[in-house]
């Protein structure tokens, strides 16, 4: 019977011992992650609100602008059919 609990005891201290230096080894990692994190961090830009510069006047047209972007990245078929559905449009709008 004393025989089989040290051979528990045994058991539970090698267990506690691999969690021990498994936690050590993360908590570690962690720190060194957060530590090269605050360092890039300085060499970032601060932009203050105040130093933005904005012109409200001047509108933009997003739906204009996402169609020019697409026909950009587009196909020669695809070209025509956003072609077709201009001049569809404009027709529709006349």
């Amino acid at each position: 019977m004393l025989n089989k609990i040290q051979k528990n005891r045994r058991a539970q201290v090698s267990e506690i011992m691999t969690w021990l230096v498994a936690t050590i080894i993360i908590i570690s990692i962690l720190l060194v992650f957060i530590f090269v994190s605050s360092l890039l961090a300085q060499k970032t830009k601060i932009i203050k609100v105040k130093d933005l510069k904005v012109d409200f006047e001047k509108e933009v047209d997003l739906l204009a602008t996402k169609t020019s972007i697409a026909y950009s990245f587009a196909s020669e078929s695809e070209k025509n059919l956003i072609e077709r559905w201009r001049v569809e449009s404009e027709i529709n709008e006349e």
